[in-house]
């Protein structure tokens, strides 16, 4: 059993939303004697865990993760994200380097559990009078979800871990500083056994909902749906060809009952507004989110520059556009109903709910990304695709009076247990098997995301397994668009040199000479992109490797 290193409590890392759970600080001249003396700084301490969790809109340089995936690229030209996608990232500077930060929440984690196990006794207090009783019994159940859900937070941080570097070193307890321990790496199957046995292990202890709890002040904590649904992920990419190379189909398995168990909770349900459900603040789809202070950044770098205080950012890639079908259900290479020169219509209703396309009402006015028009190019930052970012986006913002809104960054919603489930289940038994203990074919589960309302796609009807297997994968890149899937899937199902490897594809708009609303649409390669076999893995720090002596060992190709 390997150790972790600690020292003087600092303060809590991260800024959050204000007036939310996330919203706590500590001295930095406590100690960790302390902190661990008192309910109140144990309990800011333990909430100082979720700061640790990755950030979501912007946290590649200002850059969401999208832009390194083929969905997206960067207006930013200094971004560090363009690092990820050109091929000059390496094992000293990597963009997306999580080691530290995965492992000081891991710290953290380790250290809240070890310290507070006498948490009972630490928070007494006087339970004779009716209010001492109530606030011991407060501070006591607290503490005891807090301990709970740290033990979940910590197997996220190795989850985050082992989907970019692989196999890491498993640290369970707490080390003098003085004493540094050589660190070599677990399997990465021994990885996902122990994150799995660390939620089964929690899942007791944790709350089955916050909402209504303390006025919801407490939403995006963990729950046991959300440490249910981080099982089923881990599981679902485990068992996919990367890390499964011998094709185990008992993976498959446990993956598809993972997410199984998730759905049969009925506690969570789609959202039946698509488009606003990435600014809801709180429904029956989220599983796990988290929750932002009023800002307007994210509006700041995704409203086409034609408007007052635009800056350009994330520019949506012909690549994906291309991927959502007709609303005939087929792809538009296949369906002769589709119009190259009325693209964006009688479209999957997906596409338009995500990204902005030209000659569409957006804002109060119709956007024109054509060439000389008020969004297109010549501008400042103007889309090198054609296209901006709807998803996730307030419409309604006001940027010269800098108005603001709160936003959210879902970490778990249930489309995607739905889709992990039909992934799953189609891998182990086939699209429409619904063994014993099971309640819903791959196919259902798939059809029913597709059938969200307002979304209203037609069934996929593929009976093959490998044609299913593609519908599925199609499915993910649509409805999961933009939120840090596309990304990891592409890796995990080995295709990244077929998706991350080939140029981003945008169109060049060219509006008709006599002034009449007929449009072009030519396609063109807009950024080139670098993917090589060894970037299946992220490099680990050179700086790690060279403290350990050895003992921890690089990556291949890095």
């Amino acid at each position: 059993m390997k150790k972790i290193l600690i020292g003087l409590v600092a303060a809590l890392l991260l800024t959050a939303c204000e007036k939310n759970f996330l919203d706590r600080r500590l001295d930095t001249n406590y100690t960790v004697d302390q902190v661990f003396n008192s309910a109140g700084t144990m309990r800011d301490f333990g909430l100082g865990i979720y700061t640790y969790l990755p950030a979501g809109f912007d946290r590649i340089d200002g850059a969401l993760l999208a832009s390194a995936s083929d969905e997206a690229v960067h207006a930013w030209p200094g971004s560090a994200v363009h690092r990820l996608v050109n091929g000059s990232w390496s094992a000293f500077s990597n963009p997306d380097d999580q080691w530290a930060a995965n492992y000081a929440g891991i710290r953290k984690a380790t250290l809240f559990l070890d310290r507070s196990t006498d948490y009972r006794q630490i928070v007494y207090r006087d339970t004779i009078t009716e209010s001492g009783k109530n606030a011991y019994v407060n501070d006591v159940n607290d503490i005891g979800w807090l301990r709970a859900e740290a033990v979940v937070l910590r197997a996220y941080f190795y989850f985050e871990l082992i989907k970019r570097y692989g196999g890491v070193p498993i640290i369970q307890e707490v080390l003098d500083a003085d004493a540094p321990p050589m660190l070599p790496r677990n399997s990465y199957d021994e990885c996902v056994a122990f994150i799995v046995s660390e939620i089964d292990d929690a899942l007791p202890a944790l709350r089955d909902s916050w909402r209504g709890f303390q006025s919801d002040r407490f939403l995006g904590r963990i729950t046991q749906g959300a440490a249910m649904a981080l099982k089923a992920r881990v599981l679902l990419y485990a068992a996919s060809p990367l890390n499964n190379p011998a094709g185990d189909e008992t993976k498959w398995l446990a993956a598809a009952q993972a997410a199984h168990e998730v759905i049969a909770l009925n506690r969570y349900s789609l959202a039946d507004n698509y488009r606003d459900l990435f600014r809801a603040v709180d429904n029956g789809e989220f599983i796990l989110e988290r929750r932002y202070g009023a800002s307007n950044n994210l509006e700041r770098s995704s409203y086409p520059v034609g408007f007052e205080g635009a800056r350009g950012g994330t520019n949506p890639s012909q690549n994906l556009v291309d991927a959502y079908e007709t609303i005939n259900g087929l792809p538009i290479d296949e369906d002769p109903e589709y119009d190259p020169q009325q693209p964006y219509g009688n479209r999957d209703p997906r596409l338009q709910m995500s990204i902005i396309v030209n000659n569409s009402s957006y804002k109060g006015r119709t956007v024109e990304f054509w060439d000389g028009g008020l969004d297109g190019p010549g501008k400042p930052r103007a889309t090198e695709t054609g296209y901006y970012l709807k998803k996730f986006v307030d419409e309604g913002l006001d940027l010269l009076q800098n108005r603001t809104s709160t936003h959210n960054w879902i970490y778990f919603r249930y489309a995607e247990i739905l889709l992990n489930y039909a992934e799953a289940m189609n891998e182990a038994y086939g699209p429409d098997a619904v063994p014993a203990g099971f309640t819903l074919s791959a196919r259902e589960a798939l059809n029913t995301v597709r059938q969200r309302a307002g979304v209203d796609m037609p069934p996929v009807t593929d009976a093959d397994q490998a044609a299913f297997r593609n519908r599925v994968r199609n499915e993910r890149r649509v409805e999961l668009a933009f939120e840090e899937h596309r990304f990891w899937d592409v890796r995990r199902w080995q295709i990244a040199e077929q998706a991350l490897g080939q140029p981003i594809r945008g169109v060049t708009i060219t509006r008709a000479s006599d002034g009449a609303l007929t449009y072009t649409y030519p396609a063109q390669a807009v950024q080139s992109r670098v993917f090589e076999n060894k970037m299946y893995r992220y490099p680990i720090p050179r700086a790690e490797v060279e403290k350990s002596n050895g003992v921890l060992t690089q990556n291949e190709g890095w």
